[in-house]
């Protein structure tokens, strides 16, 4: 079966269509006809799911980052118990 690369990316990232969806505004339902299609996707369409896959990206380069600060400062205390609702990293 014939796809776009685009699902491929998706699927490989965990990016889900309802998550692309919000981001770029087209339906989940629209996304996936987008890339089951292999006819021409007009310049506006591209331009909302180009734009969303580059907003999910650097959404999740802030939280890696924000992971790997976190898991810096508590590497020797990581596995010591707290009171969860008491307790902010």
């Amino acid at each position: 079966m014939q796809v776009r690369k685009m699902r491929l990316l998706r699927h490989k990232y965990g990016i889900s269509n309802p998550d692309l969806s919000r981001i770029c505004g087209l339906s989940p339902q629209r996304i996936s006809e987008i890339e089951l299609s292999g006819e021409e996707l007009a310049p506006g369409p591209k331009r909302k799911l180009l734009h969303a896959f580059h907003t999910i990206a650097e959404q999740r380069q802030a939280s890696a980052m924000a992971l790997c600060d976190d898991l810096s400062r508590h590497e020797n205390s990581l596995f010591d118990t707290v009171e969860e609702s008491d307790y902010e990293l």
